[in-house]
């Protein structure tokens, strides 16, 4: 097992090789401590297209300790807005994670304690069935030790939350985002 790993630059904001894509989610990992080492850390990037919204799975649980930071746009995290530099810690086995991504999509990093608690136990049993079809062997090879790549732990779907929507409850605050985003012709 090789001790020493040599440093690596990760761009959230290009797309490489080193990203895997499933619908308007973009997933890459990166990798810290030990080669192969289910105990050792992984971090998530996921990157979310603008009209992803609320198109990706729902509320999940880890078996290890979690950090989520936003890096870039706006997401709904169970029922609270979160912007850019704010987190999130969550222990292990709490269900969380209700997602809506503003309307500009984003870019969230989530930072696992443990590579081998990356798999993802859903609430909604379409979710659990959709991640375990299209992603668990996957996952369950990085979880394991086996390789290191990226893969997708939060797969998109095909349903949606009607009617939910990003709310702005005062004019002052639909005049912050209109001069924030440059959307004017509304």
């Amino acid at each position: 097992m090789e001790l020493q790993r040599a440093a690596e630059i990760a761009r959230f904001n290009e797309l490489d090789e080193a990203w895997v894509h499933d619908g308007g989610v973009s997933t890459r990992c990166i990798f810290v401590g030990p080669r192969n080492n289910s105990n050792g850390p992984v971090g998530m990037a996921i990157k979310v297209d603008k009209d992803v919204g609320d198109r990706i799975a729902g509320r999940h649980s880890f078996s290890t300790t979690t950090m989520m930071v936003v890096l870039t746009g706006e997401v709904m995290h169970d029922g609270r807005w979160m912007t850019k530099g704010d987190i999130y810690v969550c222990p292990p086995g709490q269900m969380s994670g209700d997602l809506l991504f503003g309307s500009e999509g984003g870019v969230i990093f989530i930072m696992f304690e443990k590579r081998s608690g990356i798999i993802p136990q859903f609430e909604d049993p379409a979710d659990q069935a959709r991640f375990d079809q299209f992603c668990r062997s996957d996952a369950e090879l990085v979880a394991s030790g086996s390789v290191e790549k990226s893969v997708t732990i939060l797969p998109p779907r095909d349903n949606y939350t009607r009617n939910r929507a990003i709310t702005y409850y005062t004019v002052a605050d639909v005049a912050a985002y209109r001069e924030k985003s440059g959307v004017n012709d509304w």
